[in-house]
């Protein structure tokens, strides 16, 4: 599969998905009206990519300065992915960085289903 790059905007984070590497990142900011038409193809590809994935390392960096409501189903329905993905014998990193102590929490938050893949908190420096 294609890797993605997209640049980020005022609404739109940036993407840089490395499906030859596993190494998929989200940055920026999300609030966009439509996630549904922004995150839609981006999330098939990724399920489509990590159903053929076996005994593999995959590490998902979420970077966000900050999402909306909207968002932030997206991102929890990701961690589900995410999460799911462990039973092929696949080792799953998410990388939740932020830069506030609300961001951080958020993604506390986000994280408390995660039952197999490996979560790591990072303060931004």
């Amino acid at each position: 599969m294609e890797n993605i790059k997209l640049a980020g905007t005022e609404n739109y984070p940036a993407v840089d998905f490395k499906f030859s590497e596993n190494t998929f990142k989200l940055s920026g900011e999300s609030f966009m009206e439509d996630v549904t038409c922004f995150y839609g193809e981006l999330i098939g590809k990724l399920e489509e990519h990590l159903a053929e994935q076996k005994s593999s390392e995959i590490v998902f960096i979420f970077d966000l300065e900050y999402f909306n409501s909207s968002s932030s189903r997206v991102i929890f329905n990701l961690f589900e992915l995410l999460d799911q993905t462990t039973t092929n014998d696949n080792k799953v990193i998410i990388e939740w960085h932020f830069d506030d102590e609300d961001l951080g929490e958020e993604g506390e938050m986000l994280a408390e289903d995660i039952k197999h893949a490996e979560f790591k908190l990072i303060e931004k420096e």
